[in-house]
């Protein structure tokens, strides 16, 4: 593995989760393996809204989105069998954007829960953030790890409240119940409960995503991580001399 090269120092990692990790392989001291969260500017995040009439989503829908490729450890099944769990007569509305979304598999599973009618595939597109951003809800139910998911990141710019799977960096993006909601992976009754609070309580949904917008600002942004970066590099250069 690469990180094992003898002339390698150290390692910047984009989460804990991948810190913790190579803590556990590398041959550096633990000191010289550490995080830097990758840096957003909500400059980059300034899409308006799509408008999702084209999905037959009516404009006073909730809506739930996910942006994800259909790929086992992205856990899509998992979200498919919690809109099984949500009640009927809520104005629920799912929509999927990403590769394979459209595939014979997840159709199939679509068909299975009794709100297929109102689960929209999208598919993969370009304008994936501004439609994440017209959803209330953006839900990534990752059952295994992932590093630090832009989608999330994506999602808390544009003031979308997210619940996320306590999976490697997802977790540490939000604080839990205050800028987003975490679960379990895996977790169906978990995921359904969160979409069916954050229904009911329209004003904490927006709350939420208020403050998911204010922690990507001042826990993830380009100028901490550029700071955080330096100063991690002017530790490394008086440790070498």
């Amino acid at each position: 593995m690469t990180h094992l090269h003898p002339r390698l120092d150290a390692i910047i990692c984009v989460a804990n989760a991948v810190r913790d990790d190579l803590h556990l392989q590398s041959r550096l001291p633990k000191e010289n393996i550490v995080t830097v969260y990758k840096g957003h500017s909500l400059d980059w995040y300034q899409d308006q809204p799509a408008d999702l009439s084209e999905f037959g989503i009516p404009s006073d829908g909730f809506v739930v989105g996910c942006v994800a490729n259909d790929r086992p450890r992205k856990g899509l099944p998992v979200l498919l069998e919690a809109s099984k769990l949500l009640p009927q007569d809520k104005d629920i509305y799912f929509l999927l954007v990403g590769n394979g979304m459209d595939s014979d598999h997840i159709q199939a599973l679509i068909q299975e829960s009794p709100m297929a009618e109102r689960i929209k595939v999208a598919g993969h597109r370009k304008d994936a953030p501004a439609l994440i951003a017209a959803c209330n809800v953006s839900v990534l139910p990752s059952i295994k790890r992932e590093g630090l998911p832009k989608t999330v990141i994506e999602a808390m710019a544009y003031g979308t409240a997210v619940i996320v799977s306590a999976t490697g960096g997802s977790a540490e993006l939000i604080v839990d119940g205050e800028s987003g909601i975490r679960v379990e992976p895996g977790d169906v009754n978990a995921i359904s409960s969160g979409i069916i609070t954050l229904e009911e309580d329209r004003e904490l949904c927006a709350r939420m995503g208020e403050a998911g917008k204010n922690r990507i600002l001042t826990h993830f942004s380009t100028e901490k991580s550029a700071l955080d970066t330096l100063e991690f590099l002017n530790k490394l250069v008086v440790t070498k001399r």
